[in-house]
């Protein structure tokens, strides 16, 4: 039997999976915005079973031939294809019995009094499980971009599990000397870097990056200011025009410091976490675009959209819905999500630079 709770009018899983679906990203939180969509714009997917095409960086050049003879043979390429399975993101809070008496208490035994409260109290909460889905996608998103890897964690127990997304080691590279170490220069390590790559991924508009690596590359950056002193680091705007100068086209570092809180295991400790990985410096094409978030059907979702046909129910978005614990005394509110950020090889240059 449904939960009461579900039967309140605004509170059934239906109203509330719209809520969560209109909520867009940049409602998460305003001051400290997820930035995964604007890399990873979103894809829909059929299946949560993604077999994913690389297109082919192959650019044949035929040859000239003698008269009468035949051309040059131009081999049909097979993709590289990967078979990957995503898993939901998922999130709920509980409305326990004790919680349930404690605000009876304080509405002197009112039934109706206590459950308008809960009532306005629900809705506030289930967007905090969309912001917390959004997170787990841009933490995702960011380690797949920097590192090739996917991290899962189980949220029972909190054991994990580093699992390799299939990016050629090639393009996922460590520097040989830590851009920071006395005998190298980090502005030239970066120059050298960023030519490289852009024999590989095309025109590179930016690179993402930490602080700290930043500040090595600027402590080693040449100062075009006439009779600036030799102490002087010039500024992040300077280098960038000066890197634009080089490469040709407009340049700027993209400095990622924002964190999110991470669970440490299966219990409610949390460890605050930067969402770009430490040491990794990402190249940014001129397109912005890295890969896609490939948004699969819930199942919940079809059956909430084929209950409701006129509610604008998307089956591949956020889909909220309860179920019970403890015999009916406890009410749980779940928020679902299939999505999985994934990069785009022929898009991903990135380098550990050891600092």
């Amino acid at each position: 039997m449904p939960h009461w709770i579900e039967q309140m009018e605004g509170l059934g899983s239906a109203p509330l999976t719209v809520q969560a679906q209109a909520l867009s990203v940049s409602d998460i939180d305003p001051l400290n915005q997820l930035i995964h969509p604007v890399f990873f714009p979103e894809a829909p997917a059929d299946s949560i079973d993604l077999q994913r095409i690389y297109e082919l960086n192959t650019r044949y050049a035929a040859d000239r031939r003698e008269w009468g003879a035949r051309g040059r043979l131009i081999p049909q390429d097979t993709p590289k294809i990967d078979n990957l399975q995503m898993v939901p993101i998922e999130s709920y809070f509980k409305i326990g019995e004790y919680e349930m008496q404690k605000m009876m208490e304080r509405t002197s035994g009112n039934g109706d009094l206590y459950k308008q409260l809960l009532a306005k109290d629900i809705p506030g909460r289930v967007n905090g499980l969309v912001g917390a889905n959004y997170r787990r996608a841009e933490v995702d998103a960011m380690e797949a971009w920097a590192k090739g890897t996917i991290t899962a964690k189980n949220p029972q127990v909190g054991t994990t599990q580093v699992l390799s997304i299939g990016i050629d080691s090639s393009r996922i590279q460590t520097a040989g000397t830590a851009w920071n170490d006395g005998g190298t220069n980090a502005y030239n390590d970066l120059m050298a870097w960023l030519r490289d790559g852009e024999a590989v991924v095309g025109e590179i508009s930016a690179v993402h990056l930490r602080q700290a690596t930043f500040n090595a590359i600027q402590a080693d950056s040449p100062n075009p200011i006439p009779g600036a002193q030799t102490a002087l680091s010039p500024s992040r705007r300077l280098i960038e025009q000066v890197i634009s100068d080089e490469l040709g086209h407009p340049f700027r570092f993209l400095i990622n410091e924002r964190t999110v809180d991470v669970f440490d295991d299966g219990g409610t400790a949390v460890t605050s976490t930067k969402i770009w990985p430490a040491q990794y410096v990402a190249a940014v094409p001129a397109s912005n675009v890295i890969g896609r978030t490939y948004k699969a059907p819930v199942v919940r979702g079809a059956e909430l959209a084929a209950a409701f046909p006129d509610a604008g129910i998307d089956v591949q978005g956020m889909v909220v819905y309860h179920s019970t614990e403890n015999e009916g005394r406890t009410a749980v509110v779940e928020c679902q999500a299939n999505w999985l950020p994934m990069p785009e090889e022929r898009f991903v240059w990135t380098i550990n630079a050891g600092v």
